[in-house]
């Protein structure tokens, strides 16, 4: 967990700064510029300086356990696992959120000693799977670190820089496999083998049985991702970056459903967190429920356009269209807020306003949200009577002032008394 990052990094610059109006609503998702892959996220992979070449064929070591499924040419997709090559990085992270609290260089560089191998198949061979695809699923199941050995089908080269993805955690060198073996024992606890075994059990059932019983949502989203949830004839592989997002959803919404004959909260709570230059200001108040998440890119930052605030909400109950502005950290802050609640058994409406600086100059996933917002949540909050103090409190202390002001929830909140809510 302390070994220094396997890779150095340059002296910081410019030249990956944002060049067209688009990126702020794309942030390397959508090629909204026409260019794939995206120049800023190659400009940040820039950053790094390349290790001495070092070409292999074959490798042997443990997997954290990581799985990753691409999303490029679905319903025909790559889908293979990782395993650590790089003796400075011999330390399994099979969740990142074990690296909560520890500087951005190495929560980058962290998976850099990885190497992902990937086979072409089709979405629906989960259900019936081949070698490779079979030994993939088991790793998937692992709740441990197991050893495995992966043939590539041609030379990789592992000096290869990391991959970003704003999404998931950073991928390193990746290859085709020519084949795939668990030389080790796979630890697989017995909930999570008898949940796979189950044809018959609908997939949000699933991971609310799973969540209950301590499986997280690292683990979660690595069987979702693998075909290995759900109903028998709808087993499909789920292209990683789709299936962290499904996984806080679903357990979010299924969380919301618990908490709506819970007492409301009594009073407007104002909860704060900061990391890797990301500011976070979170209100949890009474009411029924509604939840808005904005967010703020600064000067400088990433996809730096001052000014500009992408917000997304809900209002009374969960919402069925996929939340394009904030996308993947609307739900993992979401999820955040709904254990809060239903740990406090109260329920309650939230406001989530997140900043983020220069210093947040590479993307290393959402989990980094999931995991500030719980952070927030864990301190002694400011308590507040009115909504409109708890509301002008943020406006002075975040970016925008205006927006935070006149943001949706503000302004549906402040339309009503705390007393029409007791």
């Amino acid at each position: 967990m302390n070994a220094s990052p396997p890779l150095s990094l340059r002296t910081l610059d410019d030249d990956y700064r944002p060049v067209f109006p688009e990126c702020i609503d794309c942030r390397g998702k959508k090629s909204l510029c026409g260019l794939d892959p995206c120049p800023l996220l190659l400009g940040v992979r820039n950053k790094f300086q390349p290790m001495k070449p070092r070409i292999a064929d074959r490798i042997e070591g443990p997997s954290p356990p990581q799985v990753f499924v691409g999303r490029y040419g679905y319903p025909d997709v790559r889908v293979g696992p990782s395993t650590i090559w790089s003796q400075d990085n011999s330390t399994p992270i099979s969740d990142p959120a074990q690296l909560y609290g520890r500087p951005i260089e190495e929560v980058a560089t962290r998976h850099a000693g990885l190497v992902t191998g990937g086979q072409s198949a089709k979405v629906w061979e989960a259900k019936s799977p081949g070698k490779v695809l079979a030994a993939t699923q088991e790793i998937a199941m692992a709740e441990k670190e197991v050893e495995i050995g992966i043939g590539f089908r041609g030379p990789v080269d592992l000096s290869t820089p990391l991959t970003f993805d704003s999404m998931s955690r950073p991928l390193g060198p990746s290859g085709i496999i020519e084949d795939l073996e668990v030389i080790g024992h796979a630890r697989i606890s017995r909930k999570v083998d008898s949940i796979v075994e189950e044809t018959d059990l609908l997939a949000t059932d699933a991971m609310d049985e799973l969540s209950m019983n301590g499986v997280g949502e690292a683990h979660l989203s690595r069987l979702l991702s693998s075909g290995l949830l759900g109903k028998d004839e709808q087993r499909r592989l789920v292209p990683t970056r789709w299936s962290i997002t499904a996984t806080d959803s679903a357990l979010g919404d299924r969380i919301w459903s618990q908490i709506l004959d819970y007492p409301s909260l009594d009073k407007i709570y104002l909860h704060r967190s900061e990391y890797l230059d990301n500011r976070f200001w979170i209100i949890t108040a009474p009411g029924s429920w509604a939840f808005q998440m904005s967010e703020a890119w600064m000067k400088d930052s990433l996809w730096s356009n001052p000014g500009n605030v992408t917000s997304d909400w809900e209002d009374q109950r969960p919402r069925t269209k996929y939340a394009d502005n904030v996308t993947g950290a609307y739900y993992a802050a979401r999820l955040a807020i709904l254990e809060h609640l239903r740990s406090a058994r109260r329920s309650g409406s939230a406001f989530v306003w997140r900043d983020i600086g220069p210093g947040y100059w590479a993307p290393v996933g959402v989990w980094l949200i999931r995991e500030a917002c719980r952070e927030a949540l864990n301190t002694t909050p400011q308590k507040f009577d009115t909504m409109n103090d708890a509301i002008s409190t943020i406006a002075t202390e975040a970016s925008s002032r205006q927006e935070v002001m006149e943001s949706w929830f503000a302004k549906r909140m402040i339309q009503a008394k705390i007393s029409d809510y007791l």
